[in-house]
């Protein structure tokens, strides 16, 4: 818990504003956009088929004609089958890093163990009976996911990445791209790899209208696999709706709430634990870290709902030996005051603030400092921003606060990563950049375990909750039950010094 000097602010990345953002697809045919030029070196991305237009059916293998099919196909399929169905499954390829790339090149390379176990697959239908079209259809569902079938070379599985690019939440949605450019590049770097990464962007500005569209269109393009976002705080039910009916994988890393229903998206997979569920990581800071035995709790009414969601964890957890004070804080500017007299007057030697608004945390910080207030102040999530900062001033200094995500600069394990980063982008990963690199690499690792079946795109959903993962921010993990991530590495603390967040850590780590 010592301080280490000089480090990156995780909310750095809010004020960033004069970072360059790269032009979203503007074609009406967002697939007609034509691929990025491969870094020196890298063999080029295979040529992406046009998803269909509304309307028009997916062309699918099976309405080749029989007499399409190459010449000699039954006595080759014979010899192959059978060492490929003799070969073991191949364990998911970690993701490693590499010098960074292009994110849709990779090294050409002879035919892999997962392409000769499908089309030995394939033989075994064949040789019990089945038919050339069966044949052609398996080879139509893996062309459909991507696949370079005849080319030999891997299958490429394209990402789509579904940000807010160019609104509001830009700076998180550059994040997330730059930390999945990185994870593809870096699978793609492998010698051994089974299969290759593309990723496809679309920019949805912020707005929910098009945001619809965008779902839309990436629903559309057979090609993608997988989708990574959408990257706004909020996680809505149409959106998780539209990529559900279409039965494509939607991996959420920065949503910190949901209007979805808890564990109905059977194609949805949030990475990051809620907002609602942050207080654990206080709970244990205040009871194991720096215990308190007089905690006051305040319930933000300009915030209802994470207000209502803090102040129930803390009553359900029945802390033993601590008694619980509670004052509200009224709407408007006149509570604040009335707030730090109650902590003073209490003797408390904690408050908790029940609040995700950072203008409203910053004023309560600087009310418990005008009224002499000097014991453990704590927050969650979305009241930790520049808005605090700011308008805290020095107020806000020991300020704790529970946060779903990591600094990867003081994690060991995201050295390689931070360093790639620097390299590329000449900055250290703004938050949520790691997250977004290990949600590659969880959709990389359930896409290795159903690629020999064909039904890639619609397999990986059902992988993801039963992949676990060891990322470099964390290791993702799923309950069975719930489909819910597990949280209790996932919870991360940070103490306010000499002006900004310092990573104290995972809250069980304390």
């Amino acid at each position: 818990d010592s301080a280490r000097s000089g480090p990156p602010d995780p909310r750095e990345s809010l004020r960033a504003a004069s970072d360059p953002v790269p032009d979203p697809h503007s074609a009406s045919d967002p697939a007609s956009a034509p691929e990025p030029a491969p870094a020196p070196g890298e063999s080029p991305a295979p040529a992406r088929r046009r998803p269909p237009t509304p309307g028009e059916p997916p062309r699918t293998a099976a309405a080749l004609t029989p007499w399409q099919a190459p010449a000699g196909l039954s006595a080759l399929i014979a010899e192959r089958s059978a060492a490929a169905l003799a070969l073991p499954d191949p364990e998911p390829l970690p993701v490693t890093l590499a010098p960074a790339g292009d994110e849709t090149a990779g090294q050409a390379g002879g035919p892999t163990r997962r392409r000769l176990l499908t089309a030995g697959a394939a033989g075994a239908v064949l040789l019990a009976g089945g038919s050339t079209a069966t044949w052609f259809a398996l080879r139509g569902r893996n062309e459909g996911a991507g696949s370079s079938a005849g080319s030999g070379e891997p299958a490429t599985y394209r990402i789509g990445l579904h940000a807010d690019l160019g609104g509001p939440g830009r700076a998180t949605g550059l994040a997330h791209q730059r930390g999945a450019q990185l994870a593809v590049a870096d699978h793609n770097s492998r010698t051994d790899k089974a299969f290759r990464l593309a990723l496809r962007t679309e920019d949805d500005t912020g707005d929910p209208a098009a945001a619809l569209r965008v779902a839309g269109r990436l629903a559309a393009d057979p090609s993608v696999v997988a989708v990574l976002g959408p990257t706004g705080q909020l996680l809505r039910e149409d959106l998780v709706q539209r990529y559900g009916a279409a039965r494509l994988a939607t991996v959420v890393v920065a949503a910190g709430s949901s209007t979805v229903e808890s564990g109905t998206g059977l194609h949805l997979c949030v990475t990051r634990p809620l907002d609602r569920t942050l207080p654990t990581g206080l709970i244990s800071y205040l009871t194991r870290t720096r215990p308190a035995t007089r905690i006051l709790l305040v319930e933000d009414a300009a915030d209802p709902g994470l207000a209502g969601e803090v102040g129930s964890s803390f009553r359900e957890a029945a802390l033993t030996g601590v008694t619980l004070l509670e004052h509200p804080l009224a709407r408007g500017d006149a509570g604040f005051g009335a707030v730090a007299r109650k902590a003073v007057t209490g003797k408390a030697d904690a408050v908790v603030l029940g609040s995700g608004d950072a203008s409203r945390a910053a004023r309560l910080a600087t009310a418990l400092a005008d009224e002499g207030f000097t014991g453990t102040r704590a927050a969650v999530g979305p009241a930790l921003g520049p808005a605090f900062l700011d308008g805290a001033g020095e107020a806000a200094e020991g300020w704790v606060f529970a946060e779903a995500y990591a600094d990867p600069a003081a994690l060991p394990a995201a050295e390689a990563f931070t360093a790639a980063h620097r390299k590329r982008f000449g900055a250290p990963p703004a938050t949520w950049a790691a997250e977004a690199y290990d949600a590659v690499g969880l959709i990389a690792r359930a896409a290795g375990t159903t690629s020999a079946s064909g039904e890639v795109r619609s397999g990986i959903g059902g992988r993801l909750v039963r992949t676990e993962h060891r990322g470099i921010a964390r290791t993702l993990a799923f309950d069975a039950s719930t489909r819910q991530v597990r949280y209790e590495n996932g919870i991360f603390l940070y103490r306010i010094e000499q002006g900004r967040p310092r990573f104290l850590g995972p809250y069980g780590d304390l």
